[in-house]
């Protein structure tokens, strides 16, 4: 397994009404850190993912459903990834989305630790 921890939750990072969380690393823009949630990897370069997996956020348990074309690459380089709490489209999926089960976007805080297999 492979952890990470949440060091800073962007004041537009959360919408009640959205399904979606949008995590990076510290090099995120000024532009995109108050809407998004900075994560701390060390070795996001070693995160394999795969459809049946599960991603834990704290307590919480996920179970991947879909990965984007681009999901891993995003996740190595820059530790960003389009976390997506709903069902997968049948077309215009996200390429840097990973799909997730069940379909609640977990209470996040900073200072939380990720879980990635």
């Amino acid at each position: 397994m492979i952890e990470g921890k949440i060091t800073a939750i962007g004041e537009q990072a959360i919408d009640p009404k959205e399904k979606l969380l949008i995590f990076f690393d510290e090099s995120a823009t000024a532009g995109l850190k108050p809407y998004a949630i900075i994560q701390d990897v060390p070795a996001a370069s070693e995160i394999t993912l795969k459809v049946g997996d599960e991603i834990s956020f704290g307590s919480a348990k996920y179970t991947v459903t879909h990965l984007g074309n681009t999901a891993l690459k995003g996740l190595h380089e820059i530790q960003h990834a389009s976390f997506v709490f709903d069902q997968i489209p049948a077309a215009d999926s996200i390429v840097n989305g990973i799909y997730l089960t069940p379909f609640e976007v977990p209470h996040l805080e900073v200072g939380m630790m990720i879980t990635y297999p």
